[in-house]
């Protein structure tokens, strides 16, 4: 490819809505164009890395027998409905109907519609274990498109659906879809670490992501500091000590704190620490009724965990009828006396005693104890529903846990049976009987996984592509065009190099060395050759690797035979 007719043009200065360096890179190198607020379009750079990523997922998926298929990216409202999918995603889903008032969905992932094949093309246990995979648009209607490629309202999605006899057969396929993402990232270049993470709309209770540590990230991760857990914070937990106190020997009793409504403020009008409160807050289960959530006052509420617990997509807080209703008093509310089912957290230690809202106004109890003033809404049970912070213990070693910022680039569900007994999705089993369908789900964006190798993967000049994924492997240079020597030879040496199956990109511009030079540098081909009047005068063409700042002077014949070795090393260890 010819850069005097390349169709996208690189840019000098970052463009001002540019959020990290990664997306700043990506604009300026002509990689994706905005078109909209979360939409953007590929330009042909852009769009052959996107495709080299879809081949190293495809390589990868077929290797463990995992079959390519498509599914649409319309999709009906009764399938949802089944589910119960068409409700809980509204807020977050384009939809649009036809000229006859049917209604349809733009995918936002295919968990229904796959079921809905499987119902009709595998009917016995014979064609059990079955893996399928597509790659296709998504349309999520994001409140806050950010950082390029990383969150958009439309994307590329490979995801990967398995169906099973049992939970032994989940296991054996999960595992296998595990192992091809680890190859696959490895394959990238991409250094992500799977960790433990919450299933959020897609069902189910056990599911991992593939993090890659970039300050660029908006997902925070708790991370063991001798590598023996990791997790989502929105799924983290943390190692507790289960040990309960005496009661306190006072009775609980009022004190007056006019215009405290805070921790912060009871802090500095008690002198006590932000452990020595309850924190309650007032929310709405599915069915709008006030629950109370009760967590130590120096622990946030972790609204992931919340949502799971009361299996809803989001959580609501209590609104002023709520609050009449339990008999609580905004500012003031409290677990003693309250008339709504109380959820008490995990860090909550029971016989304590805590200083608490009265329901009162102006008005806290001291000395209020789990146990004796009050209890949980199961008094064998707290739940764990607070966030984990920098420094807490490891679940699993009790060594302190970190907390970095990631960027997922791909996740794996197993959801069992949650979608095929909406559906009745059944096969025919060996003993005669009709069985449920026992799934996994498992998906990788391609846009964000090429702006996460763009933000990992860069130096102040501009994009380093690993090799595998680079649009072009090599770029050759050619200073200054308007001699014909040096024209020539250029022209010659990309002839060959593509006779031979090189991928190239030519500078063929009337540009100056500096211009050159930068643009190459900020595209970031693997492999740059500068064919120059100087280097010929010496019978020799430069060449510098984009990682590296040292170049070398190689023979003008043998130039392609070198390139060639060069590239062909370079493919087989990218294709390790």
């Amino acid at each position: 490819m010819r850069m005097s007719r390349l169709f996208g043009r690189t840019l000098r200065e970052p463009p001002s809505e540019a959020q990290t360096p990664g997306h700043q890179l990506m604009l300026r190198a002509a990689i994706a164009r905005p078109l909209a607020a979360g939409l953007y379009t590929w330009l042909p750079l852009g769009f052959r890395v996107a495709k080299k990523v879809e081949q190293i997922i495809r390589e990868e998926m077929d290797r463990i027998g995992c079959q390519e298929m498509e599914m649409p990216v319309l999709t009906p409202a009764e399938v949802w409905k089944t589910t119960g999918r068409w409700d809980l995603l509204e807020p977050i889903t384009f939809r649009t109907k036809d000229h006859n008032g049917r209604e349809f969905m733009v995918s936002y992932t295919h968990e229904e519609v796959v079921h809905l094949h499987a119902i009709n093309e595998i009917l016995s246990y014979r064609q059990l274990p079955a893996m399928v995979y597509h790659f296709q648009s998504k349309g999520r209607d994001e409140t806050r498109p950010r950082a390029g490629l990383l969150r958009t309202r439309e994307f590329v999605m490979k995801d990967a659906y398995s169906f099973d006899m049992d939970q032994a057969g989940l296991e054996r396929s999960y595992a296998a879809q595990h192992g091809a993402y680890v190859r696959i990232f490895r394959r990238m270049s991409l250094d992500a670490i799977s960790v433990e993470s919450d299933t959020g709309a897609m069902g189910g209770d056990v599911a991992h992501e593939f993090q890659v540590l970039t300050e660029a990230g908006e997902d925070r991760l708790a991370i063991c500091s001798r590598g023996d857990y990791s997790a989502n914070l929105e799924k983290a937990a943390r190692k507790i000590d289960d040990a309960s106190e005496p009661f306190p020997k006072a009775a609980r009793s009022e004190i007056a704190t006019p215009g405290t409504t805070t921790i912060e403020a009871l802090q500095a009008s008690l002198k006590l620490p932000a452990s020595a409160f309850l924190k309650t807050l007032l929310v709405k289960d599915r069915d709008g009724k006030p629950v109370a959530v009760v967590l130590p006052g120096d622990r946030n509420l972790n609204e992931a965990k919340l949502r799971k617990r009361l299996g809803m997509s989001d959580v609501q807080f209590a609104g002023d009828a709520d609050f009449a209703r339990a008999g609580g008093v905004a500012g003031f509310v409290g677990p003693v006396g309250l008339g709504a089912p109380v959820l008490v957290d995990t860090a909550v230690v029971a016989g304590r005693g805590y200083v608490a809202g009265a329901n009162k106004k102006d008005t806290h109890l001291k000395d209020v104890a789990l146990g004796r003033d009050f209890t949980a809404e199961r008094a064998d049970r707290r739940v764990d529903l607070h966030d984990v912070i920098e420094g807490d213990a490891c679940p699993t070693c009790g060594a302190p846990l970190a907390v970095k910022r990631g960027v997922e680039v791909g996740n794996i569900f197993a959801y069992g049976t949650y979608y095929s007994e909406k559906m009745n999705a059944t096969y025919l089993a060996e003993d005669g009987t009709r069985k449920l369908f026992v799934g996994g789900s498992y998906g990788i964006g391609v846009g964000r996984s090429v702006q996460t190798i763009i933000e990992t993967s860069h130096d102040d000049k501009g994009i380093i592509w690993p090799f595998a994924v680079a649009p072009y492997e090599v770029h050759v240079v050619g200073l200054p065009m308007n001699d014909e020597t040096v024209h020539a030879a250029a022209d010659a040496l990309v002839a060959t190099l593509e006779e031979k199956g090189v991928q190239v990109l030519y500078d063929d511009r009337d540009e100056s060395a500096g211009v050159k030079f930068a643009d190459a540098d900020l595209i970031g081909i693997p492999f740059r050759v500068t064919v120059s009047r100087r280097s010929l005068q010496s019978k020799s063409v430069e060449l510098k690797p984009r990682a590296s700042s040292e170049a070398e002077l190689v023979p003008h014949d043998i130039a392609a035979d070198r390139l060639v070795d060069i590239v062909r090393r370079a493919r087989e260890a990218a294709a390790r």
